[in-house]
């Protein structure tokens, strides 16, 4: 009798263990022979130990997704979703430029050259705005922003040429769930994921901070202008009082680019043209010097071919203007056109910007074209 009582209370024990190690009916689909029926994509976590990077506070962070990085990059590098099928988002931003369109002064797009000089794509993640003039306020809507003015998108051909994709069809089931619906939006939102891992925090600069790494007496030299009103580059580019390194404020600055007696004598109105503000004319954003020595020509319409003649501009050649940045005028030498460095501080402050160049971005092959 013992024995009995023990088979059948083995019995139920196994129907119990058997109920509870169902799988769950959302992940799975008829009979459960789809290899792809676990749709609900591996998440992915973006780095929390960055040398003195702030806080990410991006609210998209928490939705990122393994599957949704990949199929972003696909993406971003795909020709087949501009309208004639030549060109890419990795058309006009080459990995080995820190994603800018080293060399050329406007990049060619669907519709000719382009207004501005094409920007880096990095640390996207940590800035509020995009754009040069910050029209756009997520990289998902940067996305659409390129697509539709740069690319030509035209989205009824781009989601049937992605529908006979298989493996663009099996991502977007990971990445947004069954039916794996392809749409305009996660388009943008899966190129969005894929920039938001371009991070860019290894450079020797870095290294040296960390003391990983020694700087020769030229580069010191030239961090210390850098780092203080000799240069005066830190008000901009070394935010929270050079507790950032993303080397940028994120900000909209009118740098003295060019003289102006009024705001409409300004031939781009920049930041001003978005917000129609009076002070936001010849404001453009405060890129980050990351790289910077891969992504030339500088300046918002690519005037300057060499980080030299930038630092030439700053020392000698700043124009007055009404938005003109208050730290130019408070910090330059005799309130006179740029702070009139020698030519031995200038060559300090070219050999300290060479090392903000991260090489282990460049060359990370997570961001290279998966074709």
């Amino acid at each position: 009798m013992k024995k009995s009582y023990l088979l059948v209370a083995f019995f139920f024990a196994a129907i119990f263990a058997l109920e509870n190690c169902k799988p769950d009916p959302a992940i799975i689909k008829g009979n459960n022979l789809d290899p792809d029926s676990l749709y609900v994509g591996k998440k992915y976590t973006m780095p929390t130990n960055l040398y003195r990077f702030p806080a990410l506070n991006n609210p998209f962070a928490d939705s990122m997704t393994y599957e949704g990085i990949a199929l972003g990059r696909r993406l971003f590098y795909d020709k087949n979703l501009s309208k004639d099928g030549t060109k890419a988002c990795a058309s006009c931003h080459h990995l080995v430029a820190a994603f800018s369109d080293s060399g050329n002064v406007k990049s060619t797009n669907e519709f000719g050259p382009t207004k501005r000089n094409a920007p880096a794509l990095q640390n996207l993640a940590w800035a509020p705005y995009y754009f040069w003039d910050g029209r756009q306020k997520t990289i998902a809507a940067q996305a659409q922003d390129a697509y539709h003015n740069e690319l030509g998108l035209i989205v009824t051909n781009a989601i049937t040429y992605l529908q006979t994709d298989s493996i663009d069809v099996k991502l977007f089931k990971k990445a947004f769930g069954r039916p794996g619906t392809i749409t305009e939006a996660n388009i943008y939102k899966a190129i969005q994921q894929f920039e938001m891992t371009a991070i860019s925090a290894n450079s020797k600069f870095d290294q040296y901070l960390q003391s990983k790494a020694t700087f020769t007496q030229s580069e010191l030299n030239g961090y210390q202008i850098f780092n203080t009103e000799t240069g005066d580059c830190f008000h901009c580019h070394m935010s929270d009082g050079g507790a950032s390194l993303l080397i940028t404020d994120n900000l909209y600055r009118n740098n003295g680019l060019d003289s102006a007696l009024t705001v409409n004598d300004f031939a781009d109105p920049g930041r001003g043209g978005i917000t129609l503000n009076e002070s936001d004319y010849g404001k453009f954003k405060d890129p980050s010097l990351r790289n910077i020595a891969l992504t030339g020509p500088y300046m918002h319409d690519g005037r300057y071919t060499t980080l030299m003649q930038v630092i030439n501009f700053y020392s000698d050649s700043t124009h007055r203007s009404p938005t003109i940045d208050p730290i130019l005028l408070l910090y330059n030498h005799n309130y006179g056109a740029g702070l009139h460095l020698v030519q031995s501080q200038k060559n300090d402050l070219l050999n300290f910007l060479y090392t903000l160049t991260d090489t282990s971005f460049i060359n990370n092959p997570n961001l290279a074209s998966p074709f």
